[in-house]
């Protein structure tokens, strides 16, 4: 019993991982993934050359992570689709096993011992930067081998055949799972001249028979990688990835320090602790050089500045940097408890009876936050709680009605909402645009769609070159070609929920639904996915009280009014949304919702005592929102 309730701290850390890996599917990559992984499956072969859309049929697609959509292909086959997240579960747990491991032999290298808080402290403040990317991306598998990487690098002081011989098959596997293979490269040759460099430092003989052997393992991976279905395409995949990312200005992820939208709450955290270990570091090694010159520590102390550069680059980097950098932090937190000892023994006395405990309270504290989504809303994140296909962020109700009444031919549809149309009605649909970004669809053709967003009416030179059927949009996207299609001869709305609406062209062919009002609400909740019994099973394990409180369909009066603003029928947004407010249970979001109304619709009245009015409205009702927030 005692040996567990020491694990404990631990224990509620693995916990931690799994609960923050049974977050609602709501990333819209996931879909094409799951859908060209199936297609490989079906196929028998691996995907070259596209297929999933029409406007770049049969052009050359590099898909480096070919296996691992035919992983999650597998597990959905098994499992349904929410069968990724399970596989982000079983890789956080990994992480985390390696996470503690890196701190131990990184403390080992350097003679020291950290404590059981310490570990667990700097676990969860990895947890609480890098939680935003564990959404079932393909990008966990990078993630998970980093760690491995890692740990390699410093499990042992000597770089030994029979340990780093496994970083062979190791790159090989990372070069047919993800793009971020180049890291597992840029760790073996920084490990290999690390081991150079301690040779120069220590004139050592076995440092430089590391070195030789490193550079062997460092010389076969660059060959090694070539073992996979692109062949040769490899080699200059990463200068294409460097590439897109100074060329992708449409994907927020990819946005570097130098771009307001990089400063988010975790990479400000980020930056805080990077700059922190970057001074730690060189006062650490004055006290106690020769303890830094083995060559897992070199390498260890190249990569930091590596990987802070590398997560400067692109908010989506942020989390290979802290696993680099956090057998840094946990030994950043014991100098300032070795510094607490020397100044005030009593207090580092009381402090560290009370550490044990405080390790098990912030653990499970953490965790509860997780599981009652109070940690994602107060970080300000659309993440929440639950093994579930989040219904609010994906277009099930759109994909039901096109199925319903058997809509075809030609779509237009945006970025964002294509990935789900895809997987789910796939070879009815093909896209205009889709999520595989700069790998599939030129930056000339990314300009050109994203011109639609400040000019509507080039819509109709495209609509001519294609001749659309129909239209399906993400309620969030292209507001401007929403209103034209809204207001505009040509097409009709048949079709709007909280996610996405669709417009139907005005033609014979489509004239029974176009004229059938029986079938055209103003606005339709949409109906929750179903579920396999072990996805809710899992997640009502971990809390029995789990709620999807954001899907309840009392809140539909608020998802119509921001539509109807958002197109500029303000007096049916008024209409929908004022005699429910009662009514629905985010009565704040209500009450801002109908002030920002007013507020615009004020900007169109030209009566100055009806503007004023208006105004009056907006103002009370923000008021109100305020008061009950």
């Amino acid at each position: 019993m005692k040996a567990l309730l020491n694990k404990l701290p631990r224990l509620l850390c693995y916990l931690v991982a799994i609960a923050l890996g049974m977050k609602q599917l709501r990333e819209p990559d996931v879909w094409w993934q799951l859908l060209s992984g199936r297609w490989m499956l079906q196929q028998g072969q691996v995907t070259h050359s596209d297929m999933f859309s029409y406007t770049m049929a049969g052009h050359s697609w590099v898909n480096v992570k070919w296996l691992y959509e035919v992983l999650i292909a597998l597990l959905e086959k098994a499992l349904g689709p929410e069968g990724v997240l399970l596989l982000q579960c079983i890789v956080n747990v990994g992480l985390v096993w390696l996470l503690f491991k890196a701190i131990k032999y990184t403390a080992h290298l350097l003679g020291r011992g950290v404590t059981e808080f310490q570990s667990v402290l700097a676990v969860l403040l990895f947890f609480a930067i890098t939680e935003y990317r564990m959404a079932g991306r393909p990008e966990m598998i990078s993630h998970l081998l980093c760690a491995l990487y890692l740990f390699i690098m410093l499990r042992r002081r000597q770089a030994a055949w029979k340990d780093i011989l496994w970083l062979l098959p190791l790159q090989m596997l990372w070069a047919n799972m993800h793009e971020g293979y180049p890291v597992g490269l840029v760790m073996t040759g920084t490990y290999a001249g690390a081991a150079l460099l301690s040779y120069l430092l220590t004139k050592e003989k076995k440092h430089l028979q590391q070195a030789g052997r490193l550079a062997v393992v460092f010389i076969a991976s660059v060959f090694i990688i070539l073992l996979n279905p692109n062949g040769i395409v490899l080699w200059k995949q990463p200068f294409e990835i460097y590439r897109q990312v100074w060329a992708n200005k449409y994907t927020t992820e990819l946005y570097s320090w130098s771009n307001a939208g990089y400063w988010t709450l975790q990479a400000k955290w980020h930056v805080a602790l990077l700059i922190a270990v970057l001074m730690y570091w060189p006062l650490r090694m004055r006290r106690e050089k020769r303890s830094f010159y083995s060559p897992g520590m070199v390498a260890y102390l190249l990569l930091i500045p590596l990987f802070g550069y590398l997560s400067l680059t692109a908010n989506r980097n942020i989390p290979f940097a802290q696993i680099i950098l956090l057998p840094s932090v946990a030994l950043l937190l014991n100098s300032v408890a070795n510094g607490i000892k020397t100044r005030n023994e009593k207090l580092y006395a009381a402090l560290s009876k009370r550490a044990f405990a405080a390790s098990i309270i912030l653990a499970a504290a953490f965790y509860i936050a997780v599981v009652s989504n109070a940690f994602y809303k107060s970080t300000g994140s659309a993440n929440r709680y639950g093994i579930h296909i989040s219904m609010l962020h994906n277009p099930t109700g759109a994909a039901d009605f096109i199925e319903a009444h058997h809509i075809k031919g030609t779509p237009f549809s945006d970025y964002f909402v294509s990935s789900y149309l895809l997987w789910r009605m796939y070879p009815d649909f093909r896209s205009y645009i889709d999520l595989r970004d700069l790998d599939v669809f030129p930056v000339s053709f990314f300009d050109k769609y994203f011109e639609l967003y400040k000019k509507p009416q080039l819509f109709h030179e495209v609509d001519a070159k294609y001749n659309f059927n129909y239209v399906v949009l993400s309620t969030s996207q292209l507001p401007a070609l929403q209103m034209d299609l809204y207001w505009k001869e040509g097409y009709n709305m048949v079709y709007v929920d909280p996610v996405a609406v669709i417009f139907l062209k005005q033609n014979e062919t489509n004239k029974p639904i176009n004229d059938d009002l029986k079938i055209q609400k103003l606005f339709t909740w949409p109906q929750p996915a179903d579920e396999p019994i072990w996805a809710t099973a899992v997640t009502k394990l971990l809390n029995p009280a789990v709620a999807y409180t954001g899907e309840d369909e009392s809140n539909m009066p608020i998802y119509a009014a921001l539509f109807y603003t958002q197109v500029r029928n303000y007096p049916l947004a008024i209409q929908m949304l004022k005699p429910q407010l009662e009514n629905v249970t985010e009565t704040a979001k209500a009450y801002q919702t109908l002030a920002a109304c007013y507020n615009e619709y004020a900007k169109v009245t030209n009566e100055p005592g009806l503007k004023q009015m208006r105004l009056d409205s907006a103002r009370m009702y923000m008021q109100q929102a305020e008061e009950m927030k």
